[in-house]
């Protein structure tokens, strides 16, 4: 693979990313407004899963933040690679890796909270109705 096609690829990764990030990113906005809505009850159980959700969006969105970042610095050290006619050092490959794992650990989690989330909400009994 050649320097252009080497750091053209590693772009669209970053790109790919962090779309993907920002979507997580958006999605949670939604659900913390859904769950907002949802009423109260004297369940404690229900009040504490509902509690759950809510921080772990929380979470979430301070995570996605962070990950948009980190891509943040790794495309400028990109950019500066294709201004220099520069390939990936040994560094920024380590870095790519990293991103990699951390996104797709990232999305994982988010999968399987967002899964639960919506049981959560299908099988509420508090869940107002327009």
């Amino acid at each position: 693979m050649d320097n252009y096609s080497q750091l053209s690829h590693t772009h669209f990764q970053y790109k790919l990313w962090r779309n993907e990030v920002e979507m997580i990113k958006q999605e949670t906005d939604f659900f913390l407004t859904i769950i907002n809505e949802i009423p109260d009850t004297d369940d404690t159980a229900y009040k504490t899963e509902k509690e759950t959700f809510i921080n772990q969006f929380h979470h979430f969105q301070r995570f996605a933040t962070h990950v948009l970042e980190e891509l943040d610095n790794a495309e400028k050290n990109l950019a500066e690679s294709v201004v220099n006619h520069k390939t990936l050092d040994k560094e920024q490959k380590l870095d790519q890796k990293y991103l990699r794992e951390e996104v797709d650990y990232f999305e994982q989690d988010y999968r399987e909270v967002k899964s639960k989330f919506r049981n959560f909400v299908a099988l509420s009994d508090a869940l107002p109705v327009d």
